[in-house]
């Protein structure tokens, strides 16, 4: 059997356990309609699936909803809209409800940013393990947002961020390296945030370290400062 053909048969099955009320199937079923596999895109169907996923309290059925209303995948882009189905996420103890949560607050999607809130469910996704999650409390130590500033906890952070691969904390750490005259192991950890890093994330890394001595960015290059684009159940493409 061939790999569409597969996929084809994957969807096949999926979509009949999906249409019995299985919600993880609904789930499973938005997923394969999102990356275009056994098909065609097609976000609206996903959308539906990931709705019918949501409203049976499955916790990344609702995030993925929050993603949908978020960046316009099948639905008009509304992130007010999205953060409903994050909280709803975050409060059953996912992880990505957390961060994508914490995200909208901190950047204001729905009213007011609210920091407090916003590094309280960063904290707790960090808790689960969540790798973004080490980044961003990072830059919020760093730039006292929310919390007394406290280098010494950037750092870690951004240290454990790196550890588990994350490109910003690979950024962010290097910087702190730079500054502790380790030029070679800083740029051990930008060559790493190069490799896995978004295009647009690269090129302003790059300009960063063509003027090591201007502004150093934290939390502005920890957050997501846009979310055009993403790739679905897992992780998300931004600057």
């Amino acid at each position: 059997m061939s790999t569409s053909e597969a996929h084809a048969s994957l969807l096949a099955l999926v979509t009949r356990q999906a249409r019995a009320g299985d919600p993880q199937a609904q789930l499973a079923l938005g997923q394969l309609l999102l990356n275009g596999i056994g098909a065609d895109r097609d976000e609206k169907n996903a959308f539906r699936w990931f709705l019918a996923s949501a409203l049976q309290g499955v916790a990344m059925g609702c995030n993925m909803v929050g993603r949908c209303r978020e960046l316009g995948w099948g639905v008009a882009p509304d992130r007010a809209e999205a953060m409903p189905w994050y909280r709803r996420a975050a409060q059953a103890g996912l992880d990505w409800g957390m961060y994508n949560y914490a995200t909208g607050l901190t950047l204001g999607w729905s009213g007011p940013r609210d920091l407090e809130a916003a590094f309280l469910w960063f904290r707790r996704a960090a808790a689960l393990g969540h790798c973004k999650s080490f980044n961003i409390i990072g830059g919020f130590y760093e730039d006292g947002w929310a919390c007394v500033r406290d280098l010494r906890r950037a750092r870690a952070w951004y240290a454990a961020a790196a550890r588990c691969g994350d490109f910003r904390g690979h950024f962010n750490y290097g910087r702190f390296l730079l500054r502790e005259n380790r030029p070679e192991d800083a740029a051990r950890h930008f060559s790493l945030a190069r490799q896995s890093g978004t295009a647009a994330f690269v090129e302003k890394m790059d300009a960063f370290l063509q003027n090591v001595d201007g502004p150093e960015p934290s939390v502005r290059y920890a957050l997501p400062a846009s979310r055009a684009e993403g790739d679905g159940l897992f992780q998300f493409s931004s600057l």
